[in-house]
């Protein structure tokens, strides 16, 4: 991502004691610390999601293709009626468990947009704004 040597990070080291003195930037780095923790955490969590979305998309897909498919032979050879209701009856299970699976990741989103959210809150009690205030 960004492609930063030793000299940099020293540079930037340097230029953070002197701006902060030795006092406040083991705390200053700390904070920086948990900002990044955090930054990377939402990353993380929103690349799963969309990886799941993208999943879930996909086999409504090949499920569109497939039925489409067997439609398509079904006109061709009017004998194969069971075959269609048997055919009907996978979709309609495939299409529940997609369905099952779309709600269980708005849940799984709703709930890591909380976690982020009780996570903010719990940064900005009336200590941190204190600490943050500080720096």
């Amino acid at each position: 991502m960004f492609d930063m040597g030793f000299l940099e990070l020293l540079l930037i080291g340097i230029i953070a004691l002197i701006v902060l003195g030795p006092e406040r930037l083991p705390k200053a780095a700390r904070t920086v610390g948990l900002w990044i923790g955090k930054a990377k955490q939402g990353f993380d969590s929103i690349k799963t999601e969309i990886d799941r979305e993208l999943k879930v998309k996909e086999l409504q897909q090949q499920l569109a293709e497939e039925k489409a498919k067997l439609e398509s032979e079904m006109n061709v050879d009017s004998g194969l009626g069971s075959i269609k209701e048997e055919f009907d009856q996978a979709v309609n299970t495939i299409h529940a468990e997609a369905n099952s699976l779309t709600q269980e990741l708005e849940e799984t989103k709703q709930n890591d947009l909380e976690k982020i959210a009780d996570k903010q809150s719990a940064n900005e009690s009336p200590e941190n704004k204190k600490d943050n205030e500080s720096i």
